[in-house]
């Protein structure tokens, strides 16, 4: 076979050219292949970004903080991943850390892209004025309406109403027309603080019961028998408005109730207990809201948790009896207010609140399951809870053991106590049939734009499932007022089903207190209530007519 080669050139800078091309192909693909991969890794860290950025503002900073960590070590947009780091503390709380990291990002003059207006929103929606602060300071010198905006709400925020109204004045014509509602919001914020007076807490129906005087940096209260100087250290976070359960109405009707008692007193809005007013005017306390916090011997209205636990047991043998007005218990004796002769029934010795029979009713329980009905019902409790608010419960001897201290217990009497707000929210319990709702007094919460940052939310909590002894507890509880004999008949009232127990505790030399708890009407209960009149003297005739006075006012509500 012959090869012929004519016609055919060989060049040896041919075949350099043809290596060129493919070398210069090999590196084009090499460059493709490197920009595709970092192209690809910063498509992954911008996506990553965008998730946390979501995640922050959907309040879910413990997960973006673990993605955050995942991409420390990241080349690309640091400036990014800085900020949001920054941004993750100050949603934890960790403010200093979080003013550290940007003033490092501002000292390095670094560029980034986050939604920060996002987030400078997010801040003033739920009146994270300081948050807000720490941001908007950083983001200042990028100018700009928005930040200059927000600057404004900041400086009213904290009192400062003259460098407020300063950036306003440096908003552009533009922006101003767009944000007028807002605007006009924050000019009332800088003109009460002109005045030197924020009206910033409300009642039910929008009326103030509360201003905070700018220059003494407190509350002062527009209420009689109501102190707000808890609300101070919230205003002091910045200006915000609180709407209350309060009726303002009802609350200074109260005032001319009381007029010759000393004492406290408290009405719950059935069934979600609100509460609708609550009054103090104690005697010797120094307690500025008494009705919260001040404890006493609470006497007879215990009654009512001694008779549930009672109608719990299996064995109910201790009706009829013969009240002789004293009885020896373990060899001591035990003395009642009289001797009440015949009582029939457990609904009988409620409506006497006769001692003994209780006393009785006690030492049939034994002292284990009675703590454990007392404890169920937050006796020996935390303080409720009304979001930064707490309220006070009662308290007893758990190590009482003896016949004696039983009966003292049974009876309300010894080593046990209660402020007026527990006692009313015992009456509200019994009112449905043994459904808790924690009492509260903060409706909901706005920041200065009037956005809505908190609003209670009722979580109501089954405490027992035997309806039936509630009812018959209830029921005896109708008997104190309708019984011939009952403490509580001087109440009754054709207007009014009333559902209450009374008692009496203190030194009869000083002037008994007079107690009383209940809820009305009977059968379809839309109050509940506690008060307690200081040395007022026996229950049955000034309790009992200050009651039927108290159920006239809410009639006309």
């Amino acid at each position: 076979m012959v090869l012929d080669y004519k016609d055919v050139a060989f060049s040896f800078k041919n075949r350099q050219t043809r290596r060129r091309r493919q070398r210069l192909k090999l590196l084009m693909l090499l460059v493709l292949i490197v920009a595709f991969f970092f192209g690809y890794r910063f498509l992954r860290v911008s996506i990553a970004i965008g998730k946390i950025q979501d995640l922050l503002l959907g309040d879910q900073a413990p997960a973006a903080g673990k993605k955050i960590e995942a991409l420390a070590g990241s080349f690309f947009l640091r400036s990014n991943i800085r900020e949001l780091q920054a941004l993750c503390d100050l949603m934890h709380g960790r403010q200093d850390a979080a003013q550290a990291r940007l003033a490092e990002l501002g000292r390095d003059k670094a560029a980034t892209s986050l939604r920060s207006g996002q987030f400078q929103k997010y801040f003033i929606d739920r009146a994270d004025y300081l948050k807000l602060k720490i941001y908007t300071d950083y983001l200042l010198p990028r100018g700009g309406d928005e930040n200059t905006w927000y600057s404004a709400l900041v400086h009213a925020a904290f009192f400062n109403g003259g460098e407020s109204e300063k950036a306003v004045a440096r908003l552009s014509p533009a922006y101003k027309k767009n944000n007028a509602k807002a605007l006009a919001l924050l000019g009332q914020a800088n003109a009460g603080l002109h005045l030197g007076r924020i009206d910033y807490i409300f009642d039910r129906n929008d009326l103030p019961l509360a201003y905070f005087d700018v220059r003494k940096g407190k509350t002062c209260s527009l209420q009689p028998g109501l102190d707000f100087a808890d609300f101070d250290a919230q205003m002091k976070k910045g200006i915000r408005s609180f709407r209350l359960t309060i009726d303002a109405g009802l609350q200074r009707k109260l005032e001319h109730l009381f007029d010759g008692f000393f004492g406290s007193l408290l009405v719950l809005d059935l069934p979600e207990n609100g509460i609708l007013a609550a009054y103090s005017k104690p005697k010797f306390s120094r307690a500025a809201n008494a009705v919260f916090s001040e404890p006493y011997e609470p006497g007879s209205i215990v009654k009512i948790i001694t008779l549930l636990a009672y109608l719990r047991q299996a064995d109910q043998d201790l009706f009829p009896y013969e009240c002789q007005g004293h009885t020896v218990l373990a060899g001591k004796a035990f003395y009642d207010w009289s001797a009440h002769g015949p009582v029939r029934d457990y609904a009988e010795a409620l409506a006497l609140s006769c001692n003994i029979s209780f006393a009785r009713m006690g030492l049939k329980v034994g002292f284990r399951h009675l703590a454990s009905l007392l404890e169920l019902f937050y006796f020996n409790s935390r303080p409720l809870a009304d979001w930064f608010l707490e309220f006070t419960t009662g308290a007893f001897n758990r190590e009482a053991s003896s016949a004696a201290e039983l009966a003292n217990l049974a009876a309300g009497l010894g080593e046990i106590s209660l402020t007026t707000l527990h006692a009313a929210a015992l009456a509200a319990v019994f009112s449905q049939n043994g459904t808790w709702f924690s009492p509260y007094l903060i409706d909901d919460a706005k920041s200065i734009l009037d956005l809505g940052f908190h609003r209670h939310s009722a979580r109501p909590l089954l405490l027992l499932s035997d309806d039936m002894n509630f009812g018959h507890v209830k029921q005896a509880m109708r008997d104190v007022v309708n019984h011939e004999g009952g403490t509580g008949r001087r109440a009754w009232s054709a207007a009014a089903d009333l559902a209450i127990k009374t008692g009496a505790a203190g030194d009869s030399k000083t002037g008994l207190d007079a107690l009383v708890i209940g809820f009305f009407p009977a059968e379809k209960p839309r109050y509940a209530f506690a008060f307690r009149l200081e040395g007022a003297g026996s229950v049955a005739v000034s309790g009992a007519l200050f009651l039927r006075d108290l159920i006239k006012i809410l009639l006309a509500q």
